[in-house]
């Protein structure tokens, strides 16, 4: 036997001892929680079950005995309800009431007059999810453990899986992880559809320990996705109960990641997978491998693969264990142009250990995915160009990037509670010809850009454009600032830093109050996309679509805040008792408080949002960001029989020899000025939809005169309102 193929065998032996040994221990920790949610047979204990994964109001709740000598008759039943034994129930069977929502129904059976067993459920009119571990901490490593989940009226076994297993949690977030409730980031052994959320392994348990609604996030992912995004992240509630402990309401969420049922695009992580798949397959057809051995090499080429990404560039060449492999003989490897999560997160820049994407005004995103990123330079380099060059495409005049304009890093100094930050520029090389002469919608998609500006400003969130922002690209296609993520910071809540968002007469965007924390909030990119009139009229229509259904469908009388609050409002009231005391650490508002200060604040916010929306051109002098000058404007738009149409716009302005015309974003025509007029003709425009051309005065060298600018819509339904 060779050297390697004894040691793939040692390791093999190692791991299915250890597997075994596991399982044992597993099984003897959890029995109790395991007999609850489903008959889990051995040989010889005896154990208990209930004739339902869930308890009702007036639905009888029976219990079983299994494995009990076959010559015991008589059994003696006690029934308790949060510990309180029911009185005068000596049958196999309970009938909960309104009085035992949220709290635990237990059953002691005894038999032969000696042997006793007991089960509990946890009474709760949401699904229910027991978390059970012989780990003594959890921290940022995953810990073995074993899940098993309950349903409800409105989740069945019928409608929906509920895993029973193996799994492996760790603690997530940043300011919240290691508060008393703690968020969860959760694998399962293996991949099932959690409550209709789509199959995976990787799910997150939110504990929304700032918010006592329990819902600003969900009300968020809901809205986004009910808005167009490609993927808006599924969340349900649920009580979490961990190591039979109660410890109340959270959120059970899909984790934003690349997969199939997630974000789909392409995944160089699974790339690395299917060739360490088909290398350890054409090994077993040459070598005696064991099944197990060449699972356990297929494992850890996997992570070598994944890990050292080197090899996704040409010569597609990979060496592991003194062998070299030509990795397109085993995998169609694509261009490298996209297939990336990143993910904003100032908490990234104290880890050494991942591949930081710093834009030159400071935006710190890190790649979350390729992980590795950064161990193929191809891959790292258009990531950061990609991003880079839509960065300075914001700050360009005309919102396109232009190769031979001089570019600049910004540096913040200090803040100054006055003025705002005190910062510097500094010359920069940068070059990007492959994207030269590129519109910033022509790098991100229009849609994810406007979504994402309106959900920061109805929500008011601390975090938006700061931390938790999301951007993603396939392989083809443009990028998207999406999707959304991390609410419980918003719509006028306090944290334990007692950091307000009560402002639902402010732009969230132009507010100096959200730039204080860091020197990039106050260059983040929506501070640039609302200097744009085309941003801005996109934005403008989008609002006027989404406000009379989907914002309205919130706070209506029976919207969606009414609903969750009737739904929530037993287990939410569990919750505010267990965790009471932390909540006075900084005088949290409980469920009912809270829901009210949710639904005031949405109210107010979206009355000051619809006056400023009135009209396109109050919603631009609102922001104030843009500004528009008297001295040039359009004379007149005429619709030509071809279907072309011809612009003309005059100007007053001295030095002004030219005007430029960008008409939708991305078009640009510039004529010169003859008797203070000047005129163009353009057919890429849409008669049916409202176009927006944007005027800039040009001088004698070419440039364009800063303060010279002015907008005009035109076609479609618009009525020079």
């Amino acid at each position: 036997m060779k050297k390697t193929e004894r040691k793939w065998l040692i390791y093999s032996v190692i791991s299915m001892v250890a597997a075994i040994t596991i399982f044992i221990l597993s099984q003897t920790l959890l029995k109790d929680v395991i007999t609850v949610h489903r008959e889990f047979k051995t040989d010889t204990d005896a154990y208990l079950s209930f004739n339902t994964n869930y308890a009702q109001v007036d639905s009888p709740l029976t219990v079983s005995v299994h494995n009990a000598p076959g010559n015991i008759h008589n059994y003696d039943y006690k029934w308790s309800v949060d510990g309180k034994v029911v009185a005068e129930n000596n049958t196999d069977t309970y009938i909960p009431t309104e009085d035992d929502l949220e709290n635990f129904i237990s059953v002691e059976v005894t038999y032969d007059g000696y042997n006793t067993l007991t089960a509990s459920l946890y009474y709760s009119k949401l699904p229910v999810i027991y978390i059970n571990t012989d780990e003594k901490y959890i921290g940022d490593e995953y810990k073995q453990s074993y899940i098993s989940m309950q349903g409800s009226p409105e989740y069945t076994s019928e409608n929906t899986d509920m895993y029973f297993g193996e799994a492996y949690i760790k603690l997530r977030g940043n300011s919240t992880k290691y508060r008393n409730k703690r968020p969860y980031k959760i694998k399962l052994e293996e991949a099932c559809n959690l409550y209709g959320m789509g199959t995976s392994k990787h799910w997150v348990l939110l504990a929304n320990d700032i918010d006592h609604t329990h819902i600003r996030n969900k009300l968020v992912y809901d809205l986004s996705g009910s808005m167009g995004a490609s993927f808006a992240a599924q969340s349900i509630n649920v009580v979490l109960i961990y190591n039979n402990s109660y410890q109340g309401v959270y959120q059970l969420c899909e984790q934003i990641r690349i997969a199939d049922e997630r974000l789909d695009i392409y995944d160089w992580e699974k790339l690395a997978k299917d060739a360490a798949s088909m290398i350890i397959s054409v090994k077993k057809q040459t070598s005696a491998l064991s099944d197990e051995t060449a699972a356990l090499m297929k494992e850890e080429l996997s992570l070598a693969l994944a890990t050292d990404l080197s090899w996704l560039s040409e010569p597609h060449i990979f060496t592991y264990q003194n062998e070299t492999y030509n990795m397109t003989q085993y995998v169609k490897i694509p261009d490298i142009t996209g297939g990336f999560l990143l993910e904003m997160d100032f908490y990234s820049l104290m880890d050494p250990a991942v591949s930081q994407v710093t834009t030159n005004y400071g935006m710190p995103f890190y790649v979350s995915s390729p992980s590795y990123a950064s161990t193929n330079s191809t891959l790292y380099s258009y990531i950061q160009k990609y991003i880079q060059t839509f960065e300075y495409a914001l700050h360009s005049e005309d919102f396109i990037y232009h190769e031979d304009e001089t570019h600049y890093r910004g540096e913040g100094l200090y803040y100054d509670w006055n003025n705002g930050w005190v910062s510097t520029e500094h010359v920069t090389s940068y070059t990007d010809k492959v994207r030269d002469g590129l519109h910033y919608s022509q790098l991100f998609n229009m849609d994810s850009l406007v979504n994402n500006w309106l959900i920061c400003e109805f929500t008011m969130n601390w975090d938006s454009m700061k931390n938790s922002v999301f951007v993603y690209k396939d392989i083809t296609g443009l990028a998207y600032l999406a999707p959304v993520w991390d609410f419980d910071w918003a719509f006028g809540n306090k944290n334990m830093f007692n950091v307000d968002t009560n402002f639902p007469e402010e732009w969230h965007t132009t507010f100096q109050y959200f730039t204080t924390e860091q020197y990039y909030q106050s260059e983040q990119w929506n501070r640039y996309l609302i200097k744009d009139p085309y941003f801005l009229l996109k934005v403008y229509e989008k609002y006027k679509s989404i406000r009379p259904t989907l914002l309205e469908d919130i706070i209506k009388d029976g919207g969606t805040i009414d609903s969750y609050y009737d739904y929530l409002y037993e287990a939410a009231q569990a919750n505010d008792v267990k965790w009471s005391r932390t909540y006075r650490e900084y005088n949290g508002e409980r469920f009912e408080a809270s829901m009210t200060s949710l639904r005031t604040f949405i109210n107010k916010r979206l009355a000051w949002m619809d006056e400023q929306f009135i009209s396109f051109d109050n919603f631009v002098k609102s922001l104030g960001y843009y500004k528009a000058s008297n001295a040039i404007k359009v004379e007149k738009i005429t619709a030509n029989s071809d279907g072309t149409y011809t612009i003309t716009a005059s100007t007053t302005h001295a030095t002004a020899t030219g005007i430029s015309f960008q008409i939708n974003g991305t078009t640009i025509r510039q004529a010169n000025i003859v008797d203070g007029k000047a005129t163009v003709v353009t057919n890429l425009i849409s008669g049916n939809d409202t176009n927006i051309v944007v005027l800039r005065g040009i001088n004698s060298r070419g440039d364009y005169i800063s303060t010279l600018t002015n907008y005009q819509l035109f076609g479609g339904a618009y009525d020079n309102e």
